[in-house]
């Protein structure tokens, strides 16, 4: 049956802890928005769901990021479907706590190429049951024989948000233009996107790198917007054009500044790559990854105060300036990020 969306949705602003309790259960099938590890991860969310201790969680993501490294620090995430299964470049590419929970066959990893997850939350988004895509073709990936899903059982329409083949090859009949793989639309329960602001009405807007994360709010039952801050919805009115989530679209709005950290917000503050180091060493061995655990999850009383404990000479090293909306004080290197005189643009024109 076509999935058709019913009447618009009236937000709610809640705490971060009411939204975790209020939208998260066992075993939900859950999305998360941002750039790999380093842009608008939802990394407060997913710190709080560790917290309240959700477990069983199918996550179906772009790629990895500091959020699903979270989640594979307790074990959280019982299958993972993605394009990346690292976390963080300048981190170390592989999440090592998914390498030590899928050697123990405790998370089922089924692999996408890039564009055919996003092709499937395209099509999630447009209430499409699959969509065609030719780069598939050839590809080891689209094999029955590495179909982990189907393997593990999970493809008997038990589950309505599992689709019961992982693709679909076929003869493309509309014009003769050879094979064709047809791919299954995302459809999960929950997405958590971090903007850099959201009107009261839900309406929201980053700026820079946006991925996927508007097709992933349109493909998603709920969404959870948390933000960087809250302001009037006329303000976001004043300049739509720049809107990308529409409001009709949002459950839950959560104000909470430093959401993404350690990951960054363009504009807002840069990624933090050494303290994303540390967490990377601490994961290579089991007594050092509990004792980070300890301090920074279940350590601070609230994110306010796992904010505070960074300190204010961290937070005003990461501060973006407004022209390059990166930060020109942390160190890239051996040397901070020069301060740009003039826009790129006239630095090689000349004019």
């Amino acid at each position: 049956m076509a999935r058709i969306r019913g009447k618009a949705k009236k937000a709610e602003i809640i705490t971060l802890e009411e939204a975790v309790k209020k939208y998260m259960h066992n075993g939900i099938q859950i999305a998360f928005s941002g750039f790999t590890g380093f842009n608008r991860n939802p990394v407060a969310f997913a710190w709080e769901v560790v917290r309240q201790k959700y477990k069983d969680l199918h996550v179906i993501d772009r790629h990895g990021s500091c959020c699903t490294w979270l989640l594979n620090t307790v074990g959280a995430i019982k299958i993972y479907e993605t394009d990346w299964m690292g976390w963080g470049e300048m981190a170390g590419k592989l999440d090592i706590n998914m390498e030590r929970i899928y050697k123990a066959g405790k998370i089922i990893l089924e692999d996408y190429a890039h564009g055919a997850m996003a092709m499937r939350f395209l099509a999630g988004a447009i209430g499409a049951p699959f969509i065609p895509y030719y780069a598939p073709l050839g590809s080891d990936l689209y094999n029955p024989d590495y179909d982990a899903l189907g393997r593990a059982g999970l493809r008997n329409g038990k589950n309505p948000r599992i689709p019961k083949k992982k693709f679909i090859q076929i003869e493309e009949p509309f014009f003769g233009d050879g094979e064709v793989v047809l791919l299954p639309a995302a459809r999960p329960e929950l997405a958590v996107i971090h903007v850099s602001k959201v009107g009261d009405k839900g309406t929201a807007r980053w700026r820079g790198v946006g991925t996927i994360d508007k097709e992933i709010a349109f493909a998603c039952d709920k969404v959870v917007i948390t933000a960087e801050e809250v302001v009037p919805e006329g303000e976001m009115r004043k300049d739509p054009e720049a809107n990308q989530i529409p409001f009709f679209t949002v459950d839950a709005i959560v104000e909470v500044p430093w959401g993404a950290f350690p990951s960054g917000v363009p504009f807002y503050y840069d990624y933090d790559a050494p303290f994303m180091r540390e967490m990377d060493k601490a994961s290579r061995n089991a007594e050092d990854l509990k004792k980070w655990i300890d301090e920074w999850v279940f350590g601070p009383k609230n994110w306010e105060e796992f904010i505070v404990k960074l300190g204010a000479k961290k937070l005003l090293s990461l501060k973006a300036d407004s022209t390059t909306g990166y930060s020109t004080k942390m160190m890239r290197g051996k040397n901070p990020a020069p301060r740009m005189k003039m826009p790129l643009s006239v630095a090689r024109s000349g004019y």
